[in-house]
């Protein structure tokens, strides 16, 4: 499965907040792969822990999303996709929707901003989805490595990516497993999307995952909190947060990804 282009928190947030054009590259996703056989060891424990198989054995998965940046609203909404990834649908309460047929992205009205609904669509959804997708192919596991978060030593591995997967395979990923539980905690990631892999190293970021609670006997994390991070010292200051509420799993017809009449194309950047 192809990785989502994952914009860096702060400066992205804000300028889609100023209305700029920039947006990310989303890529398509495809059916994630469930051979145990080609797991990665880090990640097993962690795909186990939140029932992958069962997850992916859904059909679709919806949630409520309120986002907050600078201490600020950015985004409330509701999203609906498919658990493989394939096909997204936000609907926000402005009464703006956006939708990913799987080949393009649409937002309805047809009077409606564009802003950063292409990166709103992609994005909360990939973090959402993250504990399934760390053995799409393509991914390379480093040597596990122990670094500190919430007082305690986790363990942690780093994950990059083939050439020539996604739009940005430079991009790194610093994924944190809770060592009592096996949870993902979190995970520090640059964006190289735009930019040098020098420059894209000079401002990493983190997701922490908090609060899981079971939905369907799958753990779902309610809380996210967005952190400055550096390799030396980890989590620094915390700069935004994300409440998960009301997630169900449904069976969804694909009519509800369909693209409204009164819509327009969300071009790539």
């Amino acid at each position: 499965m192809k990785k989502y282009i994952i914009i860096s928190a702060l400066g992205l947030l804000f300028s889609c907040q100023k209305q700029q054009k920039t947006t990310p590259a989303p890529v398509t996703a495809t059916e994630a792969t469930l051979n145990e056989t080609t797991v990665s060891p880090f990640t097993q424990k962690i795909e186990q822990t939140h029932k992958k198989k069962a997850y992916l054995n859904h059909k679709a998965v919806s949630f409520d999303i309120d986002v907050k940046f600078g201490g600020q609203d950015y985004l409330t909404g509701t999203f609906t996709q498919l658990t493989d990834g394939t096909k997204i649908r936000l609907d926000n309460k402005n009464n703006s929707k956006v939708i990913y047929n799987s080949k393009e992205v649409f937002i309805c009205p047809k009077s409606a901003e564009i802003g950063g609904s292409r990166f709103d669509i992609f994005t909360w959804t990939y973090f959402f989805n993250l504990p399934y997708k760390l053995n799409d192919p393509g991914t390379i596991w480093s040597t596990p490595t122990k670094k500190p978060l919430n007082g305690s030593l986790h363990q942690t591995e780093k994950l990059s990516f083939k050439s020539g997967i996604g739009d940005a395979p430079d991009d790194w990923y610093v994924v944190y497993k809770n060592p009592i539980d096996h949870t993902l905690a979190g995970t520090a990631y640059i964006v190289s999307f735009g930019k040098d892999l020098a420059t894209a190293e000079k401002e990493p970021h983190a997701i922490k995952y908090h609060n899981y609670q079971n939905v369907d006997g799958i753990p779902i994390s309610k809380k996210w909190t967005f952190h400055n991070w550096n390799n030396k010292d980890g989590y620094g200051d915390q700069i935004g947060e994300v409440t998960i509420s009301n997630v169900k799993f449904l069976n969804t017809e694909n009519a509800l990804f369909d693209r409204p009449e009164d819509s327009k194309i969300v071009p790539a950047p």
